[in-house]
């Protein structure tokens, strides 16, 4: 047996006791001395037991909207119980019979709060009952103001003798709807608690809250019909009453209807967790079986933080209760294990990615490599023909002795290489961005306009407009530019060239001073080629 059913077992035993001894001045009382010093020392053991209770209910029921109202249903008794014993201190028949109406509060109320007992298990801490449980409180406030008002209408109690007095009375139709109202309040708020328990308890046990409900209907019922035993064993209705409601609600505790924080010796014998759970002042009040022994008090005050590492692979961590602390050890042997794990995976990964890293600077190496190769082999194909023609000016140089003839090679040979050089950049930057602007095929012409007026061709170059232009139609400009240039460079006087790029490129050249450029046909179809009575050759062509 532990120590909370220990403690339990204890706590009834002396309820039991008290009441038995209380029950025992009463008879004394009655069949002796009938004096109102024992009636309040007897009420006072009574208020004494519910206000012991209620402080339980306060420690025990963690919910805040139940633990409010069970609290509310506690006063109520003990207010049941003052009135009692201030009806029977006093001989005034008026104010004895106003006290004997006021019983009616808890006992319309006490049902009522019930019901909202019920409907308050299991939701959280911040629950507020919805706005429309309180219309209860109508007809509960109805019904008392019906039995305060009796004196009037009469239709609760009844007197045949003509005394308003609660010795000689009889009970009418407002009575009944009273205890009817009470009865509906009571089964519905215990129906709702079983349908809500979620607790594996057997059905005995979950019956007991309305098998001593049934006992407290009986017992009002052989109140009423005044059996002679039940009024000599039971014969004080306010305490047996109060008595039995809260023998209701702390069956109610004990079965699990209504949650409460009670159990811990069982909870931690049976938890795998470490736990120790002491007061305020750091006094051990439960420990697991998995502690072993209980932590040293100096060691819990000694923690100024929340976690403390006990060893390489144990924390001590803590947690603030309403009245104490709540230790527990924490085995982290596994996350130590998947930390190393994670580490030399870390180490695995850095390795393979400074291999992965080295394999695609190479990569990236051997893919510029590439693209160098394939540009260059792009600018030896697009200027083939142009080398040819340098290589064999290059050589006639070299066996020349004219100077003058010497001169006019050399002139070719910085026109045909200015060529070479633009052409190729226009290759890299086409490669690179995608496009090319007009702005550097105006750079193309200009310098080799420069050059050819070197060489002693009067030529000048224009181009109109700030658009982007395809790497195609670049090309083909400067191709045909080109082409007219290698064509008649023997004989060549003058070259105008002016091409409009907006909206779509169109090239117009006038040349002087060569023969028939008709061989360009062949490789600009789309070329237009027209001669005047001068000998000026016009050529206009639009590439798009």
């Amino acid at each position: 047996m532990n120590k909370s059913t220990q403690k339990s077992i204890l706590f009834a035993l002396i309820a039991f006791g008290l009441i038995v001894f209380a029950m025992c001045v009463r008879y004394i009382n009655r069949m002796f001395f009938n004096c109102i010093e024992l009636t309040l020392f007897r009420s006072g053991i009574y208020i004494f037991l519910f206000t012991a209770w209620g402080f339980s209910i306060h420690t025990r029921i963690i919910q805040t909207q139940v633990r409010r109202y069970l609290l509310t249903i506690t006063a109520l008794m003990v207010l049941w119980l003052m009135l009692r014993s201030v009806k029977y201190s006093i001989d005034s028949i008026n104010i004895s019979r106003m006290l004997w109406y006021f019983y009616y509060l808890p006992m319309l109320f006490i049902p009522m709060l019930s019901v909202f007992v019920s409907f308050s298990l299991g939701k959280s801490e911040d629950f507020r009952l919805p706005s429309w449980t309180k219309l209860f409180y109508v007809p509960t406030a109805i019904l008392f103001l019906f039995v305060l008002t009796n004196d009037f209408h009469q239709s609760v109690f009844s007197f045949p003798s003509g005394i308003m007095t609660d010795r000689d009375y009889c009970y009418e139709n407002g009575y009944f709807l009273i205890f009817c109202w009470e009865l509906m309040c009571a089964g519905s708020s215990f129906i709702i608690m079983l349908l809500k328990c979620r607790i594996p308890h057997s059905k005995q046990i979950r019956l007991l809250p309305f098998m001593l409900l049934f006992i407290s209907i009986a017992y009002t019922a052989a109140y009423i019909y005044r059996i002679h035993w039940v009024w000599f064993l039971a014969g004080d209705f306010t305490v047996t009453q109060c008595l039995l409601f809260a023998c209701i609600y702390e069956s109610c505790i004990r079965c699990g209807l209504i949650q409460s924080n009670m159990g811990y010796d069982d909870l931690l014998e049976a938890a795998s967790l470490p736990v120790q759970i002491t007061d305020s002042e750091f006094n051990t009040k439960y420990i697991s079986s998995a502690m072993q022994e209980p932590l040293p008090e100096s060691m819990l005050k000694a923690m100024t933080k929340d976690t403390l590492k006990l060893d390489e692979n144990t924390l001590l961590k803590r947690h603030r209760l309403r009245r104490g602390w709540v230790f527990w050890k924490e085995d982290i042997l596994k996350l130590n294990n998947i930390q190393k794990e994670l580490e030399l995976t870390g180490d695995e990964l850095k390795d393979t990615g400074d291999i992965l890293s080295a394999e695609n600077a190479q990569r990236a190496r051997l893919l510029k490599l590439t693209e160098e190769n394939r540009l260059y082999d792009e600018m030896e194909r697009q200027t083939a023909k142009q080398i040819s023609m340098l290589r064999e000016r290059l050589d006639e140089l070299k066996k020349t002795e004219d100077i003058s003839k010497g001169r006019h090679l050399l002139g070719q040979i910085i026109v045909i290489g200015t060529y070479i050089k633009r052409r190729n950049n226009l290759i890299f930057v086409g490669a690179q961005q995608g496009f090319i602007s007009v702005q550097e095929l105006r750079l193309c012409l200009n310098e080799s306009a420069e050059n050819l007026n070197l060489y002693g061709v009067n030529c000048r170059a224009t181009v109109k407009g700030e658009r982007l232009l395809t790497i195609k139609q670049v090309a083909n400009i400067y191709d045909l530019f080109e082409a007219v240039v290698e064509t008649g460079i023997e004989f060549l006087d003058s070259l105008l060239v002016f091409i409009e790029a907006d909206p779509h490129p169109e090239v117009n050249i006038c040349i002087s001073g060569t023969e028939s450029l008709s061989d360009l046909k062949i490789h600009f179809p789309e070329l237009n080629l027209e001669q005047d009575e001068d000998g000026l050759q016009y050529i206009t062509c639009s590439f798009f």
